[in-house]
């Protein structure tokens, strides 16, 4: 049992990380393209989504850990 909560854990992990490069790949596209540089705003979107969904990871894990007290 304890290893089916791990594994539930991970994948909401991997929800904030995913969720945060697709709209932060949206943004830098649309960024990209007001520049006229695709490229740049794509790599711009995917650092900013990357830690968005990082820092909700983050702070998902906190309040897990407060819950679980």
């Amino acid at each position: 049992m304890e290893h089916k909560s791990h594994t539930s854990k991970k994948r909401a992990t991997l929800s904030y990380q995913g969720r945060g490069l697709a709209v932060g790949i949206a943004l830098g596209l649309i960024f990209g393209l007001m520049l006229d540089q695709i490229a740049v705003g794509l790599v711009l979107g995917i650092a900013v989504g990357l830690g968005v969904g990082r820092t909700l990871e983050q702070q998902a894990g906190k309040t897990d850990k407060q819950q679980d007290e």
